[in-house]
């Protein structure tokens, strides 16, 4: 006797695979091969379009712009370290007069008091340039109302706080070494040597009361997103700074711009 078998819909039992066949045609109308085939290829289809559509949605996120303050490298140490290290730049310093230790002195002071600190040439070629190939960000003393970007040949550039040559900020430009985007500026088609749009400017955001610090506001900075050159700030987390170096700068907090603060920097002369 053969090896019995089961009806794949009903479940009853046959001894032959002939005997099983008939049952099928002649009470399941022989369909069932081909349903079952069909709702399984449906299965796959089905999953198909589900992959097509995950991969879509991740193609989609991938092609969000990242927002450039989050995507910026801090430097950190435990405050009692900082303290330890800050107590001997200290003594040190009242021998020797070398700057850089006097630089190392300040910002180990700033880590002791908890703050990180970024350096600005490391974050501007991290964040790179915008689609328009302007920068992603803008730095700016926090009392002036509107800064220059100058570009530069060797892909480099100046955040200008005033404009001209004669200008009496420039000791407080931030100024950014060569090859730091990477790129040849675009050309006037008139005149090859000279670059197109050479100097590009925007609104520097207000510091919020919460974050208004003692003394003059000259001697901090604002770094801001600045995606729309020639219009207003961002409202994503500005971030004020103190100046430690030429690109060494100690974070002070973060805000977000309201509409208030929007519309008193859109009507600053």
């Amino acid at each position: 006797m053969g090896k019995k078998c089961n009806c794949g819909v009903c479940g009853e039992e046959f001894n032959t695979l002939s005997a099983r066949r008939r049952h099928k045609k002649n009470k399941h109308g022989g369909y069932f091969t081909k349903e079952i085939k069909s709702q399984e290829e449906k299965k796959v289809e089905n999953k198909e379009e589900i992959v097509q559509e995950e991969e879509k949605v991740e193609e989609q996120v991938e092609e969000e712009p990242k927002e450039a303050l989050k995507e910026i490298q801090k430097i950190t140490m435990p405050k009692d370290q900082a303290k330890e290290a800050w107590k001997k730049y200290c003594e040190v310093l009242k021998k020797r007069k070398e700057k850089f230790l006097q630089i190392m002195k300040d910002a180990h002071y700033q880590m002791k008091e908890g703050r990180e600190l970024i350096d600005i040439y490391k974050v501007m070629k991290k964040t790179g340039l915008n689609e328009n190939n302007e920068p992603r960000l803008a730095i700016a003393r926090a009392d002036i109302k509107e800064v220059f970007f100058e570009k530069l040949d060797s892909g480099t550039g100046v955040f200008a706080m005033e404009q001209g040559w004669h200008r009496s900020g420039w000791k407080t430009d931030v100024h950014l070494p060569q090859n730091i985007f990477k790129i040849h500026w675009e050309r006037e088609e008139k005149d090859k040597w000279r670059i197109e749009k050479k100097t590009i400017k925007t609104r520097v955001p207000i510091v919020p009361i919460e974050l208004l610090p003692d003394g003059d506001l000259s001697n901090y900075y604002i770094l801001w997103e600045a995606s729309e050159w020639e219009e207003l700030p961002e409202t994503k987390d500005p971030i004020l700074l103190k100046r430690i170096s030429e690109n060494l700068f100690a974070i002070l907090g973060a805000w977000d711009l309201t509409e208030l603060e929007q519309s008193v920097i859109g009507g600053l002369k």
